[in-house]
């Protein structure tokens, strides 16, 4: 197997993006000498910016046989929450919970938050607390986003460990996300699993659509092998965000790429082109998912 020498970084810490001035850079390491190299890397906000730059682009030599630590193919020990964390953190509200309630009534809503573990971060203007919790039901990680009643997220997300860490009720945490929803795939050993980007989409099409098992991958960056390892042996039906890139390609294409690549290593996914087909130039330019698909077609009659 090809090794490489830079690697990005696999651990939770973000620099400035020098190109949208956002903390969500993932910089290179050099595996030879354990350089932290501040000057390159990828942002995380791939549709909005897009920046990557790799060392190789200023002479550098990728390529290598040392037998030093790999960090792209090295797994990290996870880290896991505690579970009693969760259940705390659902005995109060956000601005999420109340626009489900609004939304799908407050029966079904609370169906939602108790099958999904959905919680509130007081702390963080009571933010909405995504846990994520594998197959095993161990406690990999909480996202933590604020949003508005409307159900529109702000830009303001955080993770649980960031936030233990600040308040030093824990000294580090090594992040290694799994789907959101994951952990209901031992209870649902039937359905077809329905995979979308956003937690939120998971939450409202898992009301609107049962017969399904909706997961969330967290971002479209996320459509990864690692992350869908788990599922492997179920059919998959993936509905990706309807997006246009700053390269002209769509969401839809660069996971039918993927999916395509997974599915020779046995894997059966599907991936939708409902709304890459269906979708107006003005829902496109939006960057719309489904659930808004679905919404704005009830709202025309």
């Amino acid at each position: 197997m090809k090794r490489y020498r830079y690697n990005l970084d696999p651990s939770s810490k973000k620099y400035k993006c020098p190109n949208c001035g956002r903390f969500s850079l993932v910089i290179f390491i050099d595996s030879e000498t354990g350089e932290f190299m501040e000057h390159y890397g990828r942002c995380d906000r791939e549709s909005k910016c897009g920046f990557f730059y790799h060392p190789s682009k200023d002479g550098f030599q990728n390529n290598t046989n040392s037998t030093v630590l790999n960090y792209s193919t090295y797994e990290i020990f996870p880290s896991f929450h505690k579970n009693d964390l969760v259940e705390i953190s659902m005995k109060n509200d956000n601005n999420f919970m109340k626009y489900l309630r609004f939304l799908i009534g407050i029966l079904k809503a609370n169906v939602v938050q108790e099958k999904y573990k959905i919680g509130t971060l007081s702390e963080f203007n009571n933010g909405t607390i995504f846990w994520q919790i594998d197959e095993r039901k161990k406690v990999r990680a909480g996202k933590v986003i604020q949003y508005f009643e409307t159900g529109k997220r702000t830009k303001n997300i955080t993770w649980m460990h960031q936030f233990l860490k600040r308040k030093n009720a824990i000294s580090d945490f090594n992040l290694s996300q799994c789907l959101f929803g994951l952990h209901l795939i031992n209870e649902d050993k039937s359905s077809i699993i329905a995979l979308v980007e956003s937690e939120k989409t998971a939450c409202v099409m898992s009301v609107k659509f049962p017969d399904f098992l909706w997961l969330s991958c967290g971002a479209k960056g996320e459509f990864k092998l690692k992350k869908l390892e788990p599922i492997k042996h179920r059919k998959i039906i993936a509905y990706p965000d309807c997006e246009i890139q700053k390269n002209g390609t769509t969401t839809y294409q660069e996971w039918k790429k993927k999916a395509t690549e997974f599915n020779r290593l046995g894997f059966k996914i599907y991936v939708s082109d409902l709304l890459e087909k269906a979708a107006s130039l003005q829902q496109k330019e939006q960057g719309i998912d489904i659930v808004d698909f679905f919404m704005q077609e009830v709202n025309r009659t």
